[in-house]
């Protein structure tokens, strides 16, 4: 007498189906709340960094870069050196012009390829600090300016030059200060920097 042997079952039955499906359901359900959170946390540091002191520092320490670069080199339009000096100040208090070597490393005897001018720049109207570059010093066309960054809500801008064991509100002398003091009122707090200029030789 012969014994049938049980059929071996073929495929998901529906309740494995339907517990499989409540598993990848939770676990999508999990996953999406955890990356809401991250993209809401990374939003709320974005909003901070944007109203904290970060977009100051950055754009004092982009200002310090290309001042430490400085050389003494007359600041130039449409390919002819403009002023008397080394440091342009037009405006008052509104307008700082300077030539700068930036990252190049200039070889021997080579004053001018490389070299760019710099501007910073106050507008009180728009309450905007900007510095920007003209591209090559020795460029014969119109200046175009480059917007390398820009610092807003600012509310007032003073600076002087430290020459000969004092400051100076105005910089006619056609050297070089040793120090920059900058003051501004940034988001309605007063800040201050000291930028000590390099030692350089004509």
């Amino acid at each position: 007498m012969s014994r049938s042997m049980p059929r071996r079952q073929q495929g998901f039955t529906l309740l494995e189906i339907l517990v499989v499906l409540g598993i990848l359901a939770a676990l999508t359900l999990a996953l999406t709340l955890l990356v809401t959170q991250v993209l809401d946390a990374r939003r709320q540091l974005q909003s901070a960094r944007s109203q904290g002191p970060e977009p100051l520092v950055d754009f004092l320490q982009r200002l310090d870069r290309q001042l430490s670069q400085l050389v003494v080199r007359r600041p130039h339009e449409r390919g002819q050196p403009v002023g008397n000096g080394f440091w342009l100040q037009r405006g008052g208090e509104s307008t700082l012009i300077w030539v700068a070597a930036g990252q190049w490393s200039l070889p021997w005897g080579d004053h001018v390829s490389r070299l760019k001018t710099w501007r910073l720049d106050w507008d009180a109207g728009q309450e905007t600090l900007t510095l920007a570059s003209s591209g090559w010093l020795d460029a014969a066309g119109e200046v175009d300016w480059v917007v390398v960054d820009q610092l807003t809500e600012v509310s007032q801008v003073n600076w002087a030059f430290w020459a000969q064991g004092g400051w100076q509100p105005v910089w006619n002398d056609p050297g070089l200060p040793a120090g920059l003091r900058l003051e501004l009122v940034w988001q309605n707090e007063t800040y201050e920097r000291w930028i000590l200029l390099p030692e350089v030789a004509p």
